[in-house]
């Protein structure tokens, strides 16, 4: 019996160790894309990752570029952060399903104005453990809820909000759809909104892999 717990318990450990190595790429992930460590940023991925958010979708290594060079563009005024939150991994063997809670903020310029913007969202990724090394293979987020709000109150016309549209099941994007396209930005079709379609789609494709499929 002692022999048959002492084994139970080395598999919760194994198990508990996997979990933590898959968050912590994302933990990894989140820091060097906050601080412009773009050489840790491309680790967390394999060589044939890839991401969809919300002004891109593709290759993880363009990601990574287009990153930079919206890092040179930044104005000193300008920062932005991922605020990660409860997590969970569901690990078989070298894959898992991570996902987790965050809050993306910006402080940006838009049309002159100074705002700081906040979306509520859940990253979903596909995660492979390879040579030994967990890192991510399909990097995917779903948008919950977002607002934007002038830094200065009272210093931008209610006017200024009158394209976003609110109503509908894309209420919760509505933000970041505002600003993207201010941006003059390319936003992915299908994105995964919470509820919708490819939401379902998404999850119900992952378990599908994450079983061998």
């Amino acid at each position: 019996m002692a022999a048959e717990g002492t084994m139970m318990d080395g598999e919760l450990a194994h198990r508990m160790a996997e979990e933590r190595a898959a968050c912590r790429v994302l933990q990894v992930w989140a820091y060097s894309r906050d601080q412009g460590d773009w050489e840790s940023l491309r680790d967390c991925f394999h060589a044939d990752g890839t991401i969809t958010v919300s002004w891109y979708s593709g290759p993880a290594s363009g990601f990574v570029e287009r990153s930079m060079a919206m890092g040179k563009e930044r104005r000193p005024e300008e920062r932005s952060k991922h605020l990660l939150g409860n997590m969970r991994a569901d690990v078989i063997g070298s894959r898992a399903i991570l996902e987790a809670d965050t809050v993306i903020t910006v402080r940006e310029f838009i049309d002159g104005h100074l705002f700081d913007f906040a979306s509520n969202a859940r990253f979903f990724h596909l995660m492979e453990r390879r040579a030994g090394v967990w890192r991510i293979l399909r990097a995917n987020c779903i948008y919950e809820k977002d607002r934007l709000d002038p830094v200065i109150p009272g210093s931008v016309p209610a006017s200024f909000y009158d394209q976003v549209e609110m109503s509908g099941p894309e209420n919760g994007f509505a933000f970041m759809r505002f600003r993207q396209t201010k941006k003059d930005r390319t936003i992915p079709t299908g994105l995964p909104l919470a509820g919708s379609a490819e939401e379902a789609a998404l999850r119900a494709e992952a378990k599908r892999w994450l079983a061998g499929g």
